[in-house]
């Protein structure tokens, strides 16, 4: 895997290419880099404007709790995404977003992305596109468990999976790292531990999966892919409607 200090602008440029104006730009974002340990709060509550972070690296989860203390992770962060641009109509995030393992966020006043978008609008609309294809995941794993049996939710979650580490490779495998317990996975899915430590099992001992945390390596993707009818939304981001760099 390359390195996670450019995981930003590597997502960018599998889908269009920058300039080295532009590239120093996106760069220049970076500048309050910041170390958050496993289970920390990405956003200080402090700071009001602080609303928007980059994953340089670890990865980092978004949570909803319900009024019994019930648990569901909304979205899932790795290197080189941006978080908080769906949640630029809130003064306060919506979740809570913490870092689900250690890791390093580049924080980045609204403020400042507002001037981006005033005199850089091709590169928010970049952005925007970028927070558009986790819109339409999100909507697919949605689908996914109000439609799906509970074996093929997983199967759903586990090729997402596999395509967004995809995003941060050359290397062609199906072998993708998952820092997840079976416990979170179950609150993406709406299921229990127990039974996606059943269906893990399952899958394991079928052949399906080759199992060496924190490593899944998918056997057979095609079927998979067939059975439950998944699309790879990371690798098709159309950006023909934005205006070519200058």
């Amino acid at each position: 895997m390359k390195s996670t200090t450019s995981a930003f602008l590597l997502r960018l440029e599998r889908h269009t290419q920058l300039s080295t104006d532009e590239r120093d730009i996106f760069e220049g974002l970076d500048r309050e880099i910041l170390t958050r340990k496993k289970r920390a709060a990405v956003f200080d509550p402090t700071r009001a404007d602080a609303r928007i972070a980059i994953i340089k690296s670890g990865w980092a989860v978004s949570r909803a709790t319900s009024s019994t203390g019930q648990s569901t992770i909304t979205q899932i962060y790795m290197p080189g995404d941006v978080i908080g641009l769906a949640d630029l109509g809130f003064a306060a995030p919506p979740h809570d977003v913490q870092m689900q393992t250690d890791g390093v966020v580049s924080l980045v006043d609204r403020r400042t992305l507002s001037r981006l978008g005033h005199n850089h609008p091709r590169l928010l609309a970049l952005l925007l596109s970028m927070a558009s294809l986790e819109e339409v995941a999100l909507r697919d794993r949605l689908h996914a468990i109000t439609r799906l049996s509970a074996e093929d939710r997983l199967i759903h979650f586990m090729l997402s999976m596999k395509s967004r580490t995809a995003q941060l490779t050359d290397q062609p495998s199906d072998r993708f790292p998952l820092h997840m317990s079976q416990k979170d996975i179950g609150d993406a899915l709406g299921l229990t531990d127990i039974y996606v430590n059943r269906l893990m099992r399952k899958l394991s001992s079928t052949g399906q999966i080759d199992v060496a945390r924190p490593y899944i390596r998918i056997t057979d993707r095609e079927n998979w892919t067939k059975r439950v009818g998944y699309k790879d939304r990371y690798a098709n981001l159309d950006t023909s409607w934005i205006s070519a760099a200058s």
